[in-house]
């Protein structure tokens, strides 16, 4: 199953030439906050037709297209993140190597005719830094295999600070630390196998200017870590293995040192993406659903306090070929692609972590096979006043 969906490259950005000129669509996403629909908005990257879905969270997690998605200009989006205050999206197209800045409109949904910028090979992720001021991209290109760190401008314009080069090829995903000190890589290759070597985790101190320092080889997980993710106090780290099939956990020290989190990896059918709940209590796995063992489908843990972790009372959530996952800033709602489908499965999370079905789900995303890194819920909190 999952080898179909990691084919596609990766995540974002461009050279700097291309950056002199503001946009004046850019200019107007800086008047402040965008105010979102009460319950919030999730977006969606349809890599199979080149668009952006935006829909608006209801109660119940039942999800409603808030309009038509919007292209991208480019082909393969994947990778999609927001600046903290929600004003400016950006996408990642992994098969145009580009960019797409996307302004947020009054109630959520992104704009359409965003700009246009170049960017490394293949990219995959992006990650925006803590305090909105840095955006960093995997370049997962064969000839490239560097992160991109941009400097965010007032209006949400993107301008390059530099190319850092990772230990080891396909970089995938990034995560910092909550306070912005130290960046976080996996590595993956739709091509590994059983018998592939274990990925290195790599960790860079984040420089006051936004660049990064060395790259520093400071854990093993795998083979083909497509996810990472890390707990809201900075604590734990987690990191999925596709071909292993099963979840790697480690404990963050003060350093940004990482040390095995006892009883750990946790068996999990072709994991891909996973989150942790804003509460810290709960991690959640995407996995390819199956009627074998292990189990698939939208698994939930509860994390102990020393980040061991054990399967919720109503684990797994049955969910054909899920690759992402996302949660409200609340922490009561959560969200995983349908990739085949073209479709998203909506829950409430209740107590103990169990999940309860939105009415109507899975919604259609109005666009074609969301892929791994797809989903994204609007950064601002869900209780933010009309």
């Amino acid at each position: 199953m999952s080898s179909v969906f990691m084919r596609a490259g990766a995540a974002v950005l461009a050279a700097a030439a291309l950056l002199a000129v503001p946009s004046p669509a850019l200019a107007q996403a800086a008047a402040g906050p965008v105010l979102p629909p009460s319950g919030g908005v999730l977006y969606v990257t349809n890599a199979g037709s080149g668009n952006v879905s935006s829909l608006a969270i209801g109660p119940g997690a039942a999800l409603k297209l808030l309009g038509k998605p919007v292209s991208t200009g480019g082909q393969t989006p994947r990778g999609i993140a927001l600046t903290p205050d929600g004003a400016t999206a950006y996408v990642v197209n992994s098969d145009s190597d580009t960019l797409s800045v996307f302004r947020v409109g009054a109630q959520g949904a992104l704009q359409p005719d965003p700009r246009i910028v170049k960017t490394g090979d293949e990219p995959w992720g992006a990650t925006i830094s803590p305090n909105g001021r840095t955006l960093y991209v995997t370049n997962t290109g064969v000839g490239d295999a560097t992160i991109s760190a941009y400097r965010i401008g007032p209006d949400g314009t993107p301008t390059k600070i530099g190319d850092f080069k990772t230990t080891s090829d396909h970089p995938k995903q990034t995560v910092l630390s909550p306070d912005g000190r130290f960046l976080y890589l996996s590595y993956a290759d739709a091509d590994e196998t059983e018998d592939s070597p274990s990925r290195v985790i790599t960790r860079y101190t984040v420089l006051p200017d936004g660049s990064l320092g060395p790259p520093q080889d400071v854990a093993k997980a795998g083979p083909a870590n497509y996810g990472i993710t890390m707990s809201p106090d900075g604590g734990l780290l987690y990191v999925t293995s596709n071909v292993a099939q099963n979840v790697w956990g480690f404990r963050v020290g003060k350093d940004g040192s990482l040390k095995p989190v006892p009883g750990l990896p946790v068996s999990v059918r072709d994991p891909v993406g996973l989150k942790v709940t804003p509460d810290g209590q709960h991690l959640y796995v995407c996995a390819n659903f199956d009627a074998g063992s292990p189990p698939g489908g939208l698994l939930g843990f509860t994390i102990h306090a020393d980040g061991s972790l054990t399967p919720t009372t109503d684990s797994p959530a049955p969910t054909d070929g899920t690759s992402a996952v996302a949660i409200t800033p609340d922490g009561r709602d959560i969200f995983a692609n349908i990739q085949d489908t073209s479709k998203v499965v909506a829950f409430a999370i209740g107590s103990g972590g169990t999940l309860k079905q939105a009415p109507g789900s899975p919604f259609p995303t109005g666009g074609k096979h969301p892929l791994s890194q797809s989903l994204a819920v609007r950064p601002v909190p869900a209780t933010t006043p009309q």
